[in-house]
């Protein structure tokens, strides 16, 4: 029994009256024709289309080949993560937010070291 009062039975049945549309008569003709007169009229792009897609799967490739890796910190301590984790909820992905979240805590707290080291150096100077 639905909300309004009527049983399946008597939806499928109300339903049975109504079936969908045709599609119009020129639908086909329009479908047929629109795309393929324009690439039939210029059959010399579609080289020119390989030779753009080519390149810029090569360009992709050098450009991660050479550009290093952004995350080049070392291991994070698994205790740190598993806290992170926890507080997360151990929802699924969570391992890897957490490792994330980990990683970036121990960068800023490398750069904090760093800027400590440098800001001592300028004041014994």
């Amino acid at each position: 029994m639905w909300k309004s009062g009527k049983t399946d039975a008597e939806i499928e049945r109300l339903l049975s009256r109504y079936r969908p549309a045709e599609p119009r008569r020129e639908l086909w003709d329009h479908i047929s024709t629109f795309p393929h007169s324009q690439i039939s009229k210029s059959p010399r792009t579609w080289p020119w289309a390989i030779a753009a897609a080519a390149l810029l799967t090569v360009t992709l490739g050098l450009h991660g080949a050479v550009v290093p890796a952004p995350d080049a910190t070392p291991a994070v301590d698994t205790q740190r993560v598993n806290a992170i984790e926890e507080e997360l909820g151990r929802a699924p992905g969570s391992e890897v937010l957490a490792e994330w979240i980990a990683r970036r805590e121990l960068r800023a707290e490398q750069d904090a070291r760093a800027a400590r080291a440098t800001s001592l150096e300028v004041v014994r100077q």
